[in-house]
């Protein structure tokens, strides 16, 4: 039985650039930052021989739950087109409670937002939110969401 969501993991081409980027994003760095050159992570990721460098971030809230960051040092990583509507990509949404200043915010550390602004959603689950798209440096893909009150896009209620 499934129980929980515990992390998100997202493989990056330079850890050091990336935990930068992710240290200004979310206003503290990584409680945790190790290079895993140890045989069972191999096992785990199905890449004998595998070597990671990797970091790990508290994700905002009270659920405990963490971003990690992977750069591969072996095997070899290779550049792939991080288009959203790409099968396989996926993005990190993160609940703000003022958009408009997260907007400028985000654009001063070099976030790429997607959109020239912040664009207000009228269907689905999120009719009301205010959101908008922005890229790492590696085009991983963000979300930023503004919730409405009385909206709750989860399974509650």
């Amino acid at each position: 039985m499934l129980t929980s969501l515990n992390h998100i993991g997202f493989s990056v081409a330079d850890l050091d650039r990336s935990i930068e980027f992710y240290t200004e994003l979310l206003g503290y760095p990584p409680y945790f930052k190790e290079v895993y050159d140890v045989e069972y992570v191999g096992r785990i990721v199905g890449y004998p021989g595998a070597v990671q460098y990797a970091a790990f971030f508290k994700l905002p809230g009270d659920q405990g739950l963490f971003l990690e960051l992977i750069q591969y040092l072996k095997p070899e990583p290779r550049v792939v087109d991080m288009e959203s509507y790409n099968a396989g990509i996926a993005h990190l949404c993160l609940a703000v409670d003022d958009l408009d200043a997260e907007f400028e915010r985000i654009t001063a550390i070099g976030g790429r937002f997607r959109s020239e602004s912040v664009v207000q959603s009228d269907y689905g689950i999120y009719v009301g939110a205010r959101s908008a798209y922005f890229r790492d440096p590696d085009d991983i893909s963000i979300q930023l969401v503004e919730l409405v009150d009385g909206v709750d896009p989860g399974l509650e209620g």
